[in-house]
């Protein structure tokens, strides 16, 4: 009896259990790596005139659906609001708004879809048909890639459109896909007609690009499309594309501070006062500093004018007025970049950076010490200023030679006390650069040439890192001299408008951002050694 009864309690407490049961993932056995086939659909592949609601794909094996609303794409779009379900081997999708009449279908299932073991998605699953008589046939393949690295994005968002109205920063797009692990991209079973083709990194999900967060590149030239269109590159760039406005106006007495809602490329400011006015960037290029005239008798009027990285203007004009000043000044900040010494110009190059700008540069208490009884002078024709920058350039002409002309003493960049003063009365601290000595035996050179019919371009030695180490401009055959042994980058820049640097593109007003090629060895790879006492060369550059 007591054996009887405990089976009855297991049946009772078992029964619910079994009714609610899930689809699970069997226990043991060996790995499952096979990914699930499809073995029948409805529609069938390329069926025209279709006419159910729901589309049901089915497998050789259970599946179950994984984040299906972002991983399975449709297109042409049916709306947002879709239902997919899965049952034992079968998958079925239901748009609420229903499939378009005469009107030709893409649905790829990327990772959508998985196998109920071991997770594995079906291989390259796409499923094309037509609720018409007709079937579209015409398809775009391409590739996105960064502009200014050979690194390649994953899961980018290409579409295409047809209206000129269209706004990609607005509107979302009929057809789209999303790129593979390699930055490839189809788009299959595309209308006839011309389009243009943009691509974007689309993180919140809804069919627009948001450029402030969000990578984005289009292509100027639209696609004639009748048949197969391949080949197309799109690069991706980070442009802040949102209209610059003034946040806020701040008068700390000392100075005003002019805040925009993003950072602004170039600035132009004028007061009416007969005094001469100082400003520059703050700490960054989404403000700008005025230090306000001693002399403001009741306001001055500040006319502010300033242009964001895609030539969008603002124009606006403040009335500044004295204010009591209870403002604590910061610390004068000098800041040093990376020094170098280009061979090929017998020129030794260092930078600054103020935190504040300058009134005044002590050009004798800044020499290089050669020696110890050995000093060379520099002058103001070896400088150059931004002030709107609060950066300082020393571009030093003097021969290697005569630089290094005592191996055995620390030769330096020496500042003395007071070299800078800014425009708070502090001035800078005494401090001493090192200059490395580079034997020739103990580095190495590059060489290369180049095959094009570009008339203008930029080729630029990199890091492994992508640092900039040296660059050239227009130049047939080059040799990058006294290289420290590593790995190096070569990119070349197409300098279509002869500027000397790298534009990013305009997107309203259709330009593209200049190309950029990178060298590629023939095992694929993008980085080039350089050895001591070793010269690599020439390398082939061909675009």
């Amino acid at each position: 009896m007591r054996k009887w009864a405990i089976l009855v309690v297991s049946l009772i407490l078992s029964f619910p259990l079994w009714q609610c049961a899930n689809q699970t993932t069997p226990m043991g056995g060996p790995k499952d790596t096979i990914p699930p086939k499809l073995i029948k659909s409805n529609p069938e592949h390329k069926q025209k005139n279709f006419d159910g609601k729901t589309v049901d794909v089915t497998f050789d094996e259970y599946v179950t659906l994984f984040n299906a609303k972002d991983e399975i794409l449709i297109s042409p779009q049916v709306g947002k609001e879709v239902d997919f379900k899965f049952k034992k081997n079968t998958v079925s999708i239901t748009p609420k708004a229903g499939w378009q009449d005469s009107t030709t279908y893409t649905i790829a299932f990327r990772e959508g879809v998985k196998d109920l073991t071991e997770g594995n998605p079906p291989v390259n699953l796409r499923l094309a048909f037509s609720t018409g008589p007709n079937i579209d046939s015409s398809s775009i393949v391409g590739k996105v890639r960064f502009a200014l690295t050979e690194k390649i994005p994953d899961k980018i968002t290409v579409a295409i459109y047809q209206a000129d109205t269209f706004d990609i920063f607005e509107h979302t797009p009929t057809y789209f896909t999303i790129t593979d692990k390699k930055g490839k991209f189809s788009l299959e079973n595309i209308k006839d007609g011309t389009y243009r083709i943009y691509a974007f990194d689309d993180k919140n999900k809804n069919l627009k690009v948001e450029s402030r967060s969000e990578r984005f590149g289009f292509l100027s030239q639209s696609i004639d499309l009748h048949g197969k269109s391949d080949s197309l590159t799109i690069p991706l760039v980070t442009l802040d594309t949102r209209p610059p406005k003034l946040n806020s106006t701040r008068n700390s007495g000392l100075f005003t501070r002019f805040a925009f809602n993003k950072a602004v490329n170039d600035y132009d400011l004028t007061a009416d006062t007969n005094d001469s006015i100082i400003h520059s960037y703050g700490a960054n290029q989404s403000e700008v500093i005025l230090y306000n005239p001693k002399n403001i008798v009741d306001s001055i009027s500040v006319t502010l004018h300033a242009v964001d990285s895609v030539l969008q203007p603002i124009d606006t004009i403040i009335y500044i007025k004295s204010v009591e000043s209870n403002f604590i000044p910061e610390d004068f900040q000098v800041k040093g970049g990376k020094l170098t010494y280009d061979f090929a110009k017998s020129q030794l190059q260092y930078s600054w950076t103020f935190n504040k700008p300058l009134t005044e540069i002590n050009y004798d208490s800044i020499i290089i010490k050669t020696d110890s009884s050995l000093t060379i002078p520099t002058t103001i024709r070896d400088f150059r200023y931004e002030p709107i920058h609060k950066k300082l350039q020393l571009n030093k002409d003097i021969h290697k030679d005569t630089l290094f002309k005592n191996t055995k003493f620390k030769t330096e960049l020496y500042l003395g006390q007071g070299a800078f003063l800014s425009i708070e009365s502090d001035s800078s601290k005494q401090n001493a650069i090192p200059i490395p000595l580079v034997e020739a035996s103990q580095a190495g050179t590059l060489l290369v040439e180049t095959q094009t019919k570009e008339p203008h371009y930029i080729i630029q030695l990199l890091t492994s890192g992508g640092e900039l180490i040296q660059e050239v401009r227009d130049k047939a055959k080059y040799s990058f001299n006294f290289l420290s042994p590593q790995n190096y980058k070569i990119r070349v820049v197409i300098d279509t408008n002869n500027n000397g640097k790298w534009d990013a593109g305009n997107i309203f007003k259709n330009e593209e951002p200049e190309h950029i090629s990178f060298y590629i060895t023939q095992d694929k790879k993008y980085e080039v050694p350089i050895r001591a006492n070793w010269e690599l060369g020439p390398l082939m550059l061909i675009f």
